[in-house]
């Protein structure tokens, strides 16, 4: 289980923090990810939690979709008010690149010719769809320039993902800094300087929570810690919700896939269950349908 902390810092700036290596190790083994692509997976996954947790209602919903033209073609993560973060990516083994720092390429493999786009379903009419361009395929930097140009708000968003020599997650974690708008000067730019100090974030979760990593670098401030929620990566899909995706196809469609294979079988690209259905199955399931048309 992974956990989220917010604090209020100098009673200006708000600071959340995650630290997820439980999330992103999830990912990889639903996914299967190779090094790349749990990198930008798991610090797309990292950002959508805390942007999950900035919602008033369990009920409300975020879908991230980061669609760079790289490799690694499209990554969609979903999260919602409750802490439920969930992720899917178009093509997860992708060869690992390395810059030549020696860090992952993940710029490279995700793309910077496309767009990062948030649709948030917050119970209005119409859910609210934010879109910028990416910046640099490195997501931090995206997310920022997102909320400066579709949100205007003013922030700062690192991110990190450390694995080992077994492609497994060691370390991961983020920190997403808001500035209120009554933020004194002196406390802006001291808060800047530590937010440009802030690399290697993989390594400062290693070993260490969310709030002792807003304390490592924000305990020089009045600091109040408000909130620590648990967070995890958990699918909402169930069989109400794959029965209607069957019952779209019609049921002679249905019932054509199953007799020419066997059965019928829906696959969750979120966490990969598998739902069957044989023809009884099928059959039984428009027959409810016309039922509960009477």
């Amino acid at each position: 289980m992974s956990v989220l902390t917010k604090a209020i810092v100098a009673h200006s700036v708000i600071v959340s923090a995650i630290e997820s290596k439980d999330i992103v190790n999830r990912a990889i083994k639903i996914h299967n990810l190779s090094p790349v692509a749990a990198a930008a997976m798991g610090r797309t996954l990292t950002m959508a939690a805390l942007m999950g947790k900035e919602f008033k209602n369990k009920e409300d919903y975020l879908t991230v979709i980061v669609d760079g033209g790289g490799p690694l073609g499209k990554i969609t993560v979903c999260a919602d008010g409750d802490g439920h973060v969930k992720g899917d990516i178009e093509n997860p083994v992708v060869e690992t690149v390395l810059k030549p720092d020696g860090h992952l390429d993940v710029g490279g493999a995700v793309g910077k010719d496309g767009t990062l786009t948030v649709i948030k379903d917050i119970g209005l009419k119409q859910p609210y769809v934010g879109t910028s361009k990416l910046v640099s395929g490195e997501i931090a930097q995206d997310f920022a320039y997102y909320f400066a140009d579709s949100e205007q708000i003013a922030c700062g968003v690192t991110l990190g993902v450390g694995l080992d020599r077994k492609q497994k997650c060691n370390s991961a974690g983020g920190v997403f800094v808001q500035i209120m708008p009554d933020c004194p000067e002196d406390v802006l730019d001291r808060v800047e300087t530590i937010m440009y100090a802030m690399d290697e974030m993989s390594y400062q979760f290693e070993g260490s929570t969310a709030e002792q990593v807003i304390r490592r670098f924000f305990g020089e401030f009045d600091l109040i810690v408000t909130e620590n929620v648990n967070v995890e990566y958990k699918c909402n899909c169930n069989k109400y919700k794959i029965d209607r995706i069957v019952k779209s196809l019609g049921k002679e469609d249905a019932l054509s896939v199953a007799e020419e294979m066997g059965q019928l079988e829906v696959c969750c690209h979120f966490c990969g269950r598998k739902y069957v259905y044989d023809k009884q199955a099928i059959l039984k399931l428009f027959e409810k349908q016309t039922t509960d048309k009477k």
